[in-house]
């Protein structure tokens, strides 16, 4: 019985004491288990009935006020969560309850409606509301903003003209946005976009690239950043350049006169807690657990338990604040004067910005006193006499909980075909967001809809429809409305926004419910159902007394649509109404119907309105036309048509600012006027209908300006903004719109143009748009315009306001234009007239445009009565009439803020306007005609063409131009030129003005005789005398040719193959890179943005890209890209030469100077360096012939075949690395830039330079050179000219040779190594081309003469058709080379795989970056772009440190390093490495192993362990052992090793010694296992024979034999040799003839020692 609410049909109905707004609504009685829920189903119970009464009663007793607050970290959070603004004493107790806000704007809007008491409010929203009349009162300084918001963006803006073109986010309404507003006032040539955040979650929006950046504050702050985004201006620097902001504590008005003891204890309690924030002695205050800051966190991140991480945030959120103290608070800098004069500044702001009406509501008379009427310091007075400092040492209740929302039910559509039932949204706790549910009610009669619980915050609505005719649109928090009706089927939609509403630390709920009956009664015939209205019998509702709503007329305002059927009546926005005192509701929607029937064609409506200007409007329509649409406060009579007997005003309300409203009566009348009488006295009254005069618009000329609707003319008919004397409509749309005759064209003569100036953001314009065109074209001037189409369209658009100005406005008149009876015939002589230069036909009482031509002088000018010749209009005055023939008078004076700075102008411009011919181009834009990107002309002295403002980094090359060309970006000599500079007396061209010190010629990239350019972040001339960065960049070019020689001798030094062989290829395939890269990005012109800028400039000089230093070469002498050209060109041929040259001179001198070879005594030789020649090479007869045997001729041949292999390896190595280079120095001589335009109206012609040197013009194949104007002269070079065709023939042979010879004469060079060496079953040998296929696997043999193809199409060869299609297909090459590296995997090595890999991903990325900034609107900014590569590039060179641990750990290296520590190997293994493409690289090491072997044998130094793995592992792998050279490598350098310990002790001893041990094992070493090895039991001649040596050769056996025969006759040896000898004897058979002299042997000369002069002297000596 004590329950508030009865349950009914599942619904909790709340009792009337409720609507007061105290104690529990039902969704919440629901949450407490009171009664079961709308669907029926029992809740559960949330607490035990004692304690369910304990709250009841608790809630009753209690009033609860709506405290609204920001997500931001506050002081006086820490009261919201210890319910310390609340009291509980016995008496008038209050419950304060903390709703988080989403923005300034809102809160503003909550305010006025009621769902919040009490509010932290913005100064801006603050200053907006009390402009815009919401009723509130500031009682505290919440805080100075300092540096809790500002405008954060993304990283690669960093600076203020970096906002140009692009979109930021902030909430309108809030200081936020006011900052943002003065941002654009503070850079007015910056134009960025602002959006609305409102509802909606910035860091979503910044994410998906919809904004680049945001104004905002708190958590978003945080995610901003985290987003690597910077904040460019904090909110601190903007308050210190003029415009402060601020938070205030503010209080609607009403509740303030209500409840002062609430505002006490807040304004009391906030203050206590600010001082202790304030108090650096205060220790309540640090970022840990139990602390104030646990409080602020709460509600700071809405986390009832918050995280060492949340504490964190929350201290650093205050911190960002400047707070205030209170006794400073209340002094005259503050509430006692300082804030009201803060939100009045502010408000003016927003005034002169359009986004409010005026500064004050209609009707203040002081401003100062009204603003000053806001603020008082009584409330925080009280509040510090009131409240202790020890409130803050009480418990208070603590966070419990924080409610979550997003709980409703309901969703889409249900159809409810029950006699009865319930409607709710179905949350438990709070409803969601972005609803749209919608429940249709069937019913054959009357439905009746009663809501049983209605709390909806501002922005969300209910609305009932009856059809598809509004009943009802509904919010408000616990607001009781009236039953609603209808006739038939009832629709009911609820819609939410994206705005979360929840309460802090309170389960404060939202939500409604409702019941319907589809068979209610009508309403009582004797009207006593209808309060104030009557009942209407055939519909069965009520009808509404003016003002009145509801089913039952009990709501005192105006709700859905109201219709009257009677000939005249009455309607009103609210009984009241136009009376302030009883406002109108926000976001109100009326419609109120006058149906007369159809007997009458007219309806006249009498308006007298108040209502809040440009904000809230009073409309009056016909059908779908809109003929007048009022707002502010006034009284109109407006005569309308009907529609099937009908006519309608709507009224709409915004969602802030309200005023008295409106009232209206109607007639129904038969025509639209009897008598002039019903003209409003501003027209007469002709056929039945008025013709208004000038300016007045509406049937009944009523309205004293254009109409917010499209009005249709008649020929001759005129176009007026407003009635003289009266000012422009603010936040109009007027639009005319007018057909030319079938046949004819138009003519619209603008006869006046005062508006306020349009800047893009604020401002009146009028557009003009024609019939097939979809861009409208401002009107910039009075001129008559004659437009050849059959139809055109004038749009007036308006703002909120004229910022006190008073303009003219707007007027026009439109003609259909007649033809001329004869062609181009005289208007007189026709019979006509000449108006202003232009011909109409003024027979029959009309006047009618013609075409035909009026005699007099052309635009600009006037016929002057004296000299009877044509003079200019002065300065400052135009003339846009062709053939006028009035005197000077015609020159029309410009109007203000336009100007016409030459005489003879067509037209007026406004500032940043330039006249050209007869259009006013905007400067520094590209509008398609005029390329005035980098020119002002913001000043008198520059708005003429010849006198522009030229920007540092722009050029123009004539005084007549209008088409100017930026400098390139990485180039410092464009420096720019405005009138007061004075020319430089050198300047020999119109052009050099804009260059700087020794600069000059075309966008001023020539140097002058005696400088140079240099390089670095920006290029500029530098004088030859300047030693330093000439030095510079000469030393820095020796040092790079030094660096690179010291590459390559560095890989030569490496200790193993295996190291040279790998970081060759790497090295290599770095040089493919860099060069590739530098000439791609070159070639193609793109400005890479830094720091890829200045890498790809260090590119260009490690890849010897000499075209760098050319500038610095012309300090000596001239030098022209030609040069370079024959440099690269010639230099392959040319080291052919030099090659053969060498080799045959080294012939020569070898052969037939020096004599025979001598072998130089000392280290036995470099077996790599015995093996590097030979690997796999086929050694022929003549190779194992004594050359001393051969003769001269042959020898001489033998010795140039060896020269030129190596000579040519280093050459075609050579042209293969820098193949790319070469031709994208032949593609370059192509390569010629844009068509220069010297002048307007040239066509085609123009001027062309050679992109890679400025200095060279193009020949005439690429454009037409004019004769005139004279500037031609300047920059046109015909000796470079016809250079550069020539130099276009040599490049076509030269194309020719490299990118197509060069590539196929490798493959017929590879192809015939292969056939050879399948031909004689022999390895294929490459020979000077090895270094291209022995990286790769065999099978891959091609794939790197592809590479070079895919090199040369990269750098420049798609350059024929277009550069946009070069870029674009030679990305496309790079993607297709990119995947075959990734798809076939050509490389042997894994590592080279992963640098190869690695390149062409870094290949890609520059290359895609290349492609993203390409051209004039590229696709990414150049920041963006940069860091894009940046990431991409240092992400790719990263592989190649895993690449080379790759290599390191591959399984031939792995083979490879036990094979020298001698340790087991899978004999398998490694025999399959030596079928693949590893196998060189593991003979060398086998070959390698066994020669270290026998040095060890030889010297007595082999173990027994080791001679068994050189035995049983070295000497079994087959595939080393079975090639014909390695059996010789072997025997070879076994005979040298034993001559070279021979010699070395006949010249210490000058006597044959050795011990006969030693030889024995080194004789077993060869001859054992060796021979078994190879051959098995077969002599060594038919061993060497089996090898593959063809027959007659000399047996190597007897060299061997030779070699060690000295030895074995040393008889003063103890004896020791017997046993060898008889190994020897029994193993060579070589033994033969008697005693060696020991003392000839003694004597004999080094050279005599060897083993070729052994072998000639032998004589007799044969083989068994």
């Amino acid at each position: 019985a004590n329950s508030p609410f009865d349950c009914e049909q599942g619904v909790a109905r709340r009792s009337r004491d409720q609507a007061s707004g105290r104690g529990l609504d039902e969704a919440h009685f629901r949450a407490l288990g009171g009664c079961p829920s709308g669907n029926g189903q029992e809740q559960p119970h949330g607490q035990t009935m004692n304690s369910l009464l304990w709250t009841l009663a608790a809630a009753a007793s209690a009033e609860v006020v709506r405290l609204g607050y920001f997500g931001e970290a506050q002081p006086f959070q820490v009261a919201c969560a210890r319910g310390w603004f609340d009291t509980e004493d016995g008496g008038d107790d209050f419950q304060v309850v903390c709703l988080p806000q989403a923005s300034g704007g809102f809160v503003v809007s909550k305010l006025d409606e009621g769902d919040l008491e009490v509010a932290l409010l913005g100064s801006t929203p603050a200053a907006f509301a009390v402009a815009r009349g919401v009723d509130i009162k500031h009682l505290y300084v919440a805080h100075e903003k300092g540096s809790s918001q500002g405008l954060l963006v993304r990283p690669e803006i960093q600076s203020p003209p970096d906002l140009d073109g692009r979109t930021f986010g902030t909430p309108f309404g809030s200081t936020a946005h006011y900052h943002m507003m003065y941002i654009q006032t503070l850079f007015p040539d910056v134009r960025f976009d602002i959006i609305d955040l409102n509802g909606l979650n910035p860091l979503d929006l910044y994410d998906a690239g919809t904004i680049d950046g945001a104004f905002v504050w708190g958590g978003w702050i945080d995610g901003l950043v985290q987003r690597n985004a910077t904040m460019l201006f904090p909110a601190q620097v903007l308050s210190d350049w003029g415009k402060p902001t601020f938070n205030t504590i503010s209080a609607r008005a009403d509740f303030a006169a209500r409840r002062p003891d609430v505002l006490e204890r807040v304004a009391g309690v906030i203050a206590r807690l600010d001082a202790d924030y304030l108090d650096d002695a205060s220790t309540r205050w640090g970022a840990g657990a139990g602390g104030f800051v646990a409080d602020v966190a709460a509600a700071y991140g809405a986390s009832a338990s918050p995280t060492q991480a949340e504490l964190d945030t929350a201290a650093a959120g205050l911190s960002y604040f400047s707070f205030v103290s209170p006794d400073t608070m209340q002094g005259p800098d503050y509430l006692g004067g300082g804030i009201a004069a803060a939100l009045k500044a502010t408000a003016r702001f927003h005034l002169e910005t359009n986004t409010v009406a005026a500064v004050a509501p209609a009707g203040t008379v002081d401003e100062d006193a009204f603003y000053a009427a806001t603020t008082s310091a009584q409330s925080l007075a009280d509040g510090l006499a009131s409240i202790p400092a020890s409130v803050l040492d009480t418990a208070g209740t603590g966070v419990t909980s924080i409610p979550e929302s997003a709980d409703s039910t309901c969703s889409g559509t249900v159809d409810l075909t029950a006699t009865t039932g319930t409607l709710t949204d179905g949350a438990t706790t709070s409803y969601s967001n972005n609803l749209a549910c919608e429940w249709r009610i069937a019913s054959g009669g009357v439905v009746e809809l009663t809501f049983t619980v209605f709390r909806v915050w501002t922005g969300d609505f209910v609305e009932v429809f009856d059809g598809s005719t509004l009943v009802a649109k509904l919010h408000g928090f616990d607001r009781a409305w009236p039953p609603l009706r209808t006739t038939g089927d009832m629709t009911v939609k609820f819609t939410t926004d994206g705005v979360t509403e929840r309460a802090f630390n309170y389960l404060l709920t939202d939500g409604w419910s409702a019941s319907y009956d589809a068979e209610a009664l009508v309403c009582a015939a004797d009207h006593s159902t209808c309060g104030n209205g009557k009942c209407d019998t055939v519909s069965g509702l009520c009808i509404c007394d003016a003002g009145y709503g509801g089913a039952d007329c009990s709501l005192a305002s105006c709700l859905g649509t109201m219709t009257s059927s009677s000939q005249s009546g009455e309607f009103r926005s609210s009984p009241t109404a136009p009376d302030r005192d009883e406002p109108y509701p926000n976001s109100a929607e009326c419609h109120f119907v006058a149906d007369v029937g159809t007997s009458f064609g007219y309806v006249s409506f009498t308006v007298t309105y108040d209502v809040e200007p440009t904000f809230d409007f009073v409309s009056v329509n016909s059908g779908d036309v809109t003929w007048a649409r009022l707002s502010g406060e006034d009284t109109a009579t407006i005569l309308v048509p009907t529609t099937d007997g009908k006519a309608e005003l709507v009224f709409e309300s915004d969602d802030k600012g309200r005023r008295g409203g409106f009232r209206a009566t109607y007639v129904g009348t038969d025509n639209g006027c009897g008598e002039d009488g019903l003209c409003g006295g501003h027209g007469t009254c002709e056929g039945g209908t008025c013709v208004c005069s000038d300016g007045y618009g509406g049937l009944s000329c009523t309205v004293p300006h254009c109409l917010h609707q499209a009005l249709t003319l008649a020929d001759g008919a005129k176009m007026i903004s407003q009635a003289p004397g009266e000012p422009l409509p603010p936040e109009a749309e007027c639009a005319w719109s007018f057909e030319a005759n079938a046949g004819e064209t138009i003519r619209v003569v603008v006869e006046t143009l005062n508006l306020e100036a349009y800047d893009g953001l604020k401002g009146d314009r009028v557009l003009i748009r024609t019939a097939g065109n979809d861009t409208n074209v401002q009107i910039q001037a009075e001129a008559t315009y004659e437009i050849s189409s059959s139809s055109v369209s004038l749009t007036l658009e308006t703002d909120k306001n004229d910022a006190g100005a008073t303009y003219d406005g707007f007027s026009a008149t439109a003609y259909s234009v007649a033809a001329c009876p004869v062609a181009d015939g005289d208007c007189e002589d026709e019979g006509f007239t000449c108006e202003d230069g232009y011909c109409y036909d003024l027979s029959g009482g009309s006047k009618r445009a013609s075409g035909c031509t009026c005699a007099g002088c052309d635009v600009g000018s006037y016929l002057d009565d004296a000299t009877g010749g044509c003079e200019a209009c002065p300065a400052g005055t135009y003339q846009p009439q062709a053939k006028n023939t009035v005197g000077v008078s015609s020159c029309i004076a410009c109007s203000a803020g336009m100007d016409a700075p030459e005489p003879g102008s067509a037209l007026c411009c406004s500032e940043d306007y330039v006249l050209v011919g007869q259009k006013c181009a905007k400067c520094g834009t590209d509008d398609g005609d005029y390329k005035l990107t980098g020119t002002k002309c913001d000043t008198p002295e520059t708005r003429t063409v010849a006198t522009l403002e030229i920007e540092k980094g722009f050029f123009r090359f004539s005084p007549e131009a209008t088409v100017v060309y930026p400098c390139p970006e990485k180039d410092d000599a464009c420096g720019g030129w405005d009138p007061s500079k004075l020319v430089d007396s050198e300047d020999e061209y119109y052009g050099d003005r804009f260059c700087r010190d020794n600069a000059e010629g075309p966008l001023c990239l020539h140097c002058k005789k005696g400088s140079f350019r240099s390089k670095g972040d920006k290029s500029e001339c530098k004088s030859c005398d300047s030693h330093g960065q000439l030095a510079l960049q000469l030393v820095a070019t020796v040092v790079l040719i030094a660096a690179w020689f010291a590459v390559l001798f560095g890989v030569k030094a490496l200790r193993t193959r295996f190291h040279r062989d790998w970081f060759e290829a790497v090295a290599i395939q770095f040089v493919f890179f860099f060069v590739t890269m530098s000439r791609f990005v070159g070639i193609h012109q793109i400005t890479l943005p830094d720091p890829l800028f200045k890498y790809m400039w260090a590119l260009d000089f490690i890849s010897l890209d000499l075209t760098s230093i050319q500038s610095v070469l012309r300090c000596g002498s001239k030098v022209t890209y030609f040069d370079f050209l024959l440099f690269w060109t010639l230099l392959a041929p040319a080291l052919v030469v030099v090659v053969v040259v060498f080799a045959i001179l080294r012939g020569l001198v070898t052969v037939y100077v020096r004599g025979p070879g001598v072998e130089e005594a000392g280290a036995p030789p470099d077996p790599a360096t015995d093996s590097r020649r030979g690997e796999a090479r086929f050694v022929s007869d003549r190779e194992l012939e004594d050359e001393e045997q051969l003769p001269q001729v042959q020898r001489l041949a033998l010795s140039v075949q060896r020269d030129l292999d190596a000579g040519l390896m280093v050459v075609f190595a050579v042209l293969t690395m820098f193949h790319s280079g070469i031709c994208s120095t032949i593609f370059n001589t192509f390569n010629c830039s844009i068509n220069y335009k010297i002048a307007d109206g040239q066509g085609s012609s123009g001027l062309r330079y050679l992109a890679a040197d400025y200095t060279i013009s193009c020949s005439t194949k690429y454009v037409k050179r004019p004769r005139a104007p004279v500037e031609y002269d300047a920059y046109y070079d015909a000796d470079s000219a016809a250079e550069h065709a020539f130099y276009e023939t040599y490049a076509t042979v030269a194309l020719v040779v490299y990118a197509i010879g060069v590539p196929l004469t490798y493959v017929a060079w590879m192809l015939r190594a292969r056939r050879l060496a399948r031909d004689e079953q022999r390895p294929v040998d490459d020979g000077a081309l090895a270094f291209l296929t022995r990286s790769v696997k065999p099978e891959f043999w091609w794939f790197e003469v592809a590479a070079l193809v895919a090199r040369s199409l990269v750098t420049g060869m798609f350059l024929f058709v277009s550069p946009g299609v070069s870029l674009i297909m030679s990305f496309f090459v790079i993607v297709v080379h990119r995947t075959l590296v990734l798809q076939f995997r050509p490389y042997a090595s894994t590592g080279l795989q992963l640098v190869v890999e690695a390149l062409m991903r870094a290949t890609f990325s520059i290359a895609l970056v290349a492609v993203a900034v390409y051209g004039s609107d590229p696709i990414l900014d150049s920041t963006t772009a940069s860091v894009v590569a940046i990431l991409v590039f240092a992400l790719n060179l990263s592989v190649l440190p895993f690449a080379y641990r790759a290599w390191r750990t591959e399984s031939y290296r792995s083979v490879a390093r036990r094979l020298r520590r001698r340790e087991p190997v899978d004999i398998d293994e490694v025999e399959a490495l030596l079928g693949g493409a590893h196998k060189q690289d593991i003979a060398e090491v086998v070959r390698k192993c066994g020669r270290h072997a026998l040095r060890q044998a030889f010297d007595g130094h082999l173990d027994d362990k080791d001679w068994d793995y050189f035995t049983h592992t070295i000497l079994k792998l087959e595939g080393v052992w079975t090639e014909d050279v390695a059996a010789a490598d072997v025997l070879q350098w076994h005979v040298k090793a034993i001559l070279y310990r021979a010699k070395a002790y006949v010249r210490s001893h000058l006597q044959l010694k050795l011990n006969a041990r030693e030889v024995d094992a080194s004789v077993d070493v060869v001859a054992g296992p060796l021979r078994k090895s190879l051959v098995g039991g077969a002599s060594p001649v038919a061993a060497y024979q089996k090898l593959g040596r063809p027959a007659g050769a000399k047996a190597l056996e007897q060299v061997y034999a030779l070699a060690l025969r000295p030895y074995f006759f040393l008889e003063h040896e103890e004896g020791a040799v017997v046993g060898g000898l008889v190994r020897t004897m029994s193993v060579l058979g070589l033994m033969q003839g008697g005693h060696t002299n020991s003392s000839l042997l003694a004597s004999m000369s080094r050279s005599q020692l060897s083993a070729r002069s052994l072998l000639r002297n032998s004589g007799s000596h044969s083989s068994p």
